[in-house]
């Protein structure tokens, strides 16, 4: 039996050196005070696999929905090089849909994530 392991810091650590400089990534909550454009990556259930959701703020529609969608397609194409969990491949779950946060007023896009692991396994 694989012991189940929080999925949240290998992702942030597989995708912060590809988009450095470009946005700051965060997991399971934003920050008070956070820059623009940012995102959020965070568990939301999954049975033998994890859920994440990606949650992209930006001052524009478009930058929020261009930023998330940079790093959905990133983790299609490389989520089998998460180090830290045993990743046998990662793809969307949900197109990206454009919101807006309630708290800050800013634009915002998110999506579904399914992030098959060993560890997610029962």
């Amino acid at each position: 039996m694989i012991d189940y392991k929080d999925p949240i810091p290998p992702v942030i650590r597989l995708l912060t050196p590809a988009f450095e400089g470009r946005f700051s990534i965060y997991g399971n909550r934003f920050p008070d005070h956070v820059g623009s454009p940012a995102v959020l990556i965070r568990t939301v259930g999954g049975t033998d696999y994890y859920r994440l959701q990606l949650l992209a703020r930006a001052e524009s529609d478009i930058t929020a929905m261009e930023t998330l969608i940079d790093v959905m397609n990133y983790l299609e194409r490389y989520g089998n090089n998460v180090d830290g969990i045993q990743t046998l491949w990662c793809e969307r779950e949900s197109n990206p849909i454009p919101d807006t946060d309630e708290d800050t007023g800013k634009p915002q896009a998110w999506c579904y994530m399914r992030l098959e692991s060993m560890e997610a396994q029962m």
